[in-house]
């Protein structure tokens, strides 16, 4: 079944596979030939594009690290810079940022360049997606260390008084087109295969994506997630691990919209709040058998909230509640299910607007923008 049903709400799949089929394959090549050669890879990035890079290079066979990991070896990478250069061979800096703005990663790459270039390193890489290439983060193409990829789908800013700037725009089709990028290029270097396997996953996956979310976006349980989110009502996204992220992820892009109606997203953990009657809760977990998470769907039950999870086994988790089940290994699934997810705002965006309901010019815009491309 083609990606490309755009009357069932998905069609920015559409525009997504389309992004990632027009990555520059010579680009692509140096950047993939850096991490595949890394001892270790460091991930750095902000917001969705952070949560996108860590969803699609966790469960990699090489090492990954992360400046926020607890044994992290220094408080920025200029004090972990020699720990790093005594301990591995080979280590990649990797940056997502769709502007190629990112005040975090803008800042890493300057410091770890300042340090290569100081110390005349030839340990470093630093490789970076980003949708300009003209950007701050795209200009390290120019180092001889540096190696960028550009992947279109990040819209330009409007001007300085548009509201997308204090709301932020939801860059639905960069963020999931890294977010698949990322997660083949891992599978490849998983399966110690080269560049171009990407691109042939990157086709496989592109028609089991628009399979599955158009069976989802059509059955009779989404059209009930679509009637309990526009009900006045707080979400919590909850899930442990890579589901986490996949949580975060979406969990952002909800809480555009439910806060314009005066409702509120959360994550789940000590600082979501305690669940009450018509309250919904969202759970994410390939195995459907891990304990914190059922913890919070039978709270959630016992309160008189609704429950829905997406797993990826037959489990306790999808006999006890409404569920997707995304048959796939465990290093695919989180992928799959952000995907998954994300129409949710798109479609509740489009219900409130069927019932006349006045959203903020900055969400329609979205909207609109998103049902056109």
């Amino acid at each position: 079944m083609p990606v490309s049903k755009a009357r069932r709400g998905i069609g920015y799949i559409k525009g997504i596979m389309k992004n990632v089929r027009n990555v520059k394959k010579s680009e692509f090549k140096a950047f993939f030939d850096d991490l595949n050669s890394a001892d270790c890879i460091i991930l750095v990035g902000e917001g969705r594009s952070q949560s996108a890079l860590y969803i699609g290079m966790g469960q990699m066979d090489n090492e990954v690290r992360t400046m926020v990991d607890i044994d992290f070896p220094g408080r920025d990478i200029v004090e972990a810079a020699p720990v790093l250069e005594k301990k591995y061979d080979r280590i990649a800096l990797l940056v997502n940022s769709g502007s190629g703005e990112t005040s975090t990663p803008k800042i890493v790459i300057k410091q770890l360049s300042d340090y290569i270039e100081r110390e005349k390193s030839d340990k470093f890489t630093i490789d970076a997606v980003v949708s300009n290439t003209n950007s701050s983060i795209g200009k390290i193409r120019e180092k001889e260390y540096g190696n960028v990829v550009e992947l279109k789908g990040r819209e330009r800013k409007p001007n300085t008084t548009n509201a997308f700037l204090k709301h932020g725009i939801m860059n639905d089709v960069y963020e999931l087109g890294s977010l698949l990028l990322f997660q083949k290029t891992k599978e490849a270097i998983n399966e110690k295969k080269d560049y171009k396997a990407v691109f042939k996953k990157i086709e496989a996956e592109s028609n089991v994506i628009g399979e599955f979310m158009d069976s989802f976006v059509s059955s009779d349980s989404y059209k009930h997630i679509i009637d309990k989110l526009e009900t006045r009502s707080r979400i919590t996204m909850g899930g442990l691990g890579p589901a986490r992220n996949a949580a975060k992820m979406s969990a952002i892009r909800l809480q555009h919209v439910k806060r314009a109606i005066g409702d509120e997203v959360y994550l789940s953990g000590p600082f979501a709040p305690r669940p009450r009657a018509g309250d919904i809760l969202f759970l994410i977990s390939w195995s459907g058998e891990t304990e914190p998470v059922l913890g919070w769907c039978r709270e959630q039950k016992k309160a008189g909230g609704y429950v829905y999870s997406i797993v990826g086994n037959e489990s306790t988790l999808s006999r006890e509640l409404d569920s997707r089940i995304i048959e796939s290994s465990p290093t695919t699934f989180y992928e799959r299910a952000t995907f998954a997810l994300s129409p949710l705002p798109l479609h509740l965006v489009e219900r409130l607007h069927q019932r006349g309901f006045r959203l903020p010019e900055y969400i329609m815009e979205w909207w609109e923008h998103s049902v056109t491309q």
